[in-house]
């Protein structure tokens, strides 16, 4: 009954707003994992990922009117971004052959048992669909959107998060809208975690994917001003600490590197500084036990299992790839969920059958055993095309628009912390960030083509 009332509640408050905070609501849904969640004891206002219902109202608000359609057709060119539809069109074809392979139509999408496969084969269109409406929303109201603004307000709700995900933490209470990665870790992993570690080891869910969106928009925010804010980037290093996420640690000290050295050679001077006053107020503030468990998580990488990883992630792998040399071409398509529930002994091999069919830890590997080549395909043409694209629109721009500057930084940073956080992320094709984000890229490509400012 909640949600009944809330949806049309917030269809029509998103409809009144302008063209930014539709925008800017749209980017969030995308970058964050969002969703209604549970408020308190109602247990009822629980749903689905607003990403879902924004993108959908986007759509149907600006491009589904015929005399818009055609208006915006006019002015829009998808010139010079072929590579990314060429992609797309990758993984709608391995797509549609999984669908004829694997029928599921016959399944109910309420049914909790059943819904995995619906779920993915739904996502896969919103994420394409997410594309070019991120590509149009963009082209047709870039004067009306104020990126300065856009990042700054990026950086402070990641910065807001963070601190709200901490503070529930150690004071235990839930937070509204903040369901899916904020709920993971807490003090489960802190208890499963410390007999391994020693002292007391934290791994706060949604750490990790507010990090990526704070770092990306602060270097993006730099560009404006060329002022570095050292609280909110000693507040980052904080929450990269605590998320415990290594891929994340390792793709964000990569990028950092890499865009100073390439673009601001003198930011060097300002992440050392920070990095050791980080270290310095850590040390003296936070306990011994502390920080002898997280560091601990953090370097320990199980040297003698599996590519120094857990046991039953090695068998994942170990199983992707064993399913990808059987079916090496087509892969063996998103596959039926019936019948799969998560056992308790992770060391088990219906555990490993249940993280391949869940699709969890490993984006290149399980796009590999689901999609063969033509997953790994699209995917390698998507995040690596988007870095090499967001890398020259930066070297465009740069001095000449901060605008697209920041737009080109902002997308460049993150995909490439995403390109090692997918290392052990999802399965790839359940990627709403990778398909706004290169989305977001691809639409300086587009504006160029804009008939009505040439």
């Amino acid at each position: 009954m909640i949600s009944t009332i809330l949806v049309p509640i917030g269809i029509i408050i998103f409809l009144k707003l302008n063209k930014f905070y539709q925008f800017l609501v749209l980017s969030l849904s995308a970058l964050l994992p969002f969703s209604f969640g549970k408020f308190m004891s109602i247990p009822s206002l629980f749903f689905l990922e607003w990403l879902t219902v924004v993108t959908f109202l986007m759509l149907i608000n600006e491009l589904v009117p015929a005399y818009r359609v055609e208006k915006k057709l006019k002015i829009i060119k998808f010139k010079g971004i072929g590579i990314f539809i060429f992609a797309i069109l990758i993984l709608i074809t391995w797509t549609i052959v999984s669908f004829v392979n694997y029928e599921i139509l016959f399944q109910s999408f309420r049914n909790t048992g059943k819904t995995g496969t619906t779920r993915i084969y739904f996502n896969i269109f919103n994420n394409i669909l997410l594309f070019f409406t991120t590509i149009i929303f963009v082209v047709v109201y870039f004067e009306k959107i104020d990126f300065e603004k856009f990042f700054r307000i990026l950086l402070t709700i990641s910065l807001m998060l963070g601190v709200l995900r901490i503070f529930s933490h150690f004071l235990d209470f839930q937070i509204p809208l903040l369901s899916g990665a904020f709920s993971y870790g807490g003090e489960f992993g802190g208890r499963a975690e410390k007999a391994e570690y020693g002292g007391t080891a934290f791994r706060l869910g949604g750490l990790s994917e507010v990090v990526i969106l704070g770092i990306s928009s602060f270097f993006a925010l730099y560009l404006f001003k060329k002022k570095v804010n050292f609280l909110a980037l000693i507040l980052l290093l904080l929450f990269l600490f605590l998320s415990g996420g290594r891929t994340v640690m390792i793709g964000a000290a990569f990028s950092i590197i890499i865009f100073s050295f390439l673009f601001l050679p003198k930011n060097f001077i300002y992440i050392i500084f920070a990095g050791g006053l980080f270290f310095i107020l850590a040390s003296i503030f936070l306990p011994d036990s502390f920080l002898q468990g997280q560091t601990g998580r953090l370097t320990k990488l199980n040297a003698g299992n599996f590519m120094g990883q857990d046991a039953s992630r090695g068998w994942k792998w170990m199983f992707y790839l064993d399913n990808f040399s059987k079916n090496p071409f087509w892969g063996r398509g998103i596959s039926v969920y019936q019948e799969f529930v998560l056992p308790t002994d992770i060391t088990s091999p219906e555990f490993v059958k249940y993280g391949l069919i869940a699709g969890g830890h490993g984006s290149y590997f399980s796009l590999l055993s689901i999609f063969g080549i033509g997953g790994i395909t699209y995917f390698i043409i998507m995040l690596f095309g988007g870095i090499y694209l967001s890398f020259r629109k930066i070297k465009q721009h740069l001095n000449l628009n901060p605008g697209k500057t920041a737009i080109a930084v902002f997308t460049f940073m993150l995909l490439l912390i995403k390109a090692f956080d997918f290392i052990t992320g999802s399965n790839g094709l359940d990627v709403p960030i990778l398909f706004y984000i290169v989305g977001l890229i691809t639409s300086l490509t587009v504006l160029q083509n804009r008939k009505d400012i040439k």
